[in-house]
């Protein structure tokens, strides 16, 4: 019987790890990165500004209330149909209304211009 050759692995990931020794610390040259730097950017200033998200957060409010003023209109009986708790004008005009209200508010958030404080501290920021 012939004797059996140990086989080479096919690649490097199989191979089996060299080990270092323990004085020899790795070294980066590049610094640390974290994965959210590209977030963060230092050089550019913040899109929104508090205000911005004040008046977005009120828009999605009233969406949210306008969805609440429409929901609802279970019969109390299989038997009856009562067209008024479905075709009331709290859910055919309020709610819509509301809800429409609500995203105007909320493309008026995202078009606000930052308040001249947020511009400031972008320009007083140095630039690499």
């Amino acid at each position: 019987m012939a004797k059996k050759t140990p086989r080479r692995p096919s690649s490097p990931s199989q191979a089996a790890p060299t080990k270092r020794p323990v004085s020899a610390a790795p070294t980066r040259k590049t610094p640390t990165r974290n994965r959210f730097d590209w977030l963060m950017r230092k050089d550019e200033p913040f899109i929104f500004d508090r205000r911005n998200f004040i008046v977005m957060g009120i828009g999605l409010l009233l969406v949210v209330v306008g969805l609440v003023a429409m929901s609802g209109g279970a019969m109390p009986s299989p038997e009856v149909w009562e067209p008024n708790l479905i075709y009331s004008p709290r859910r055919i005009t309020l709610a819509p209304m509301l809800m429409v209200a609500g995203f105007v508010i909320v493309a008026m958030g995202i078009f606000l211009k930052p308040s001249s404080d947020n511009s400031k501290t972008a320009d007083a920021s140095p630039s690499a």
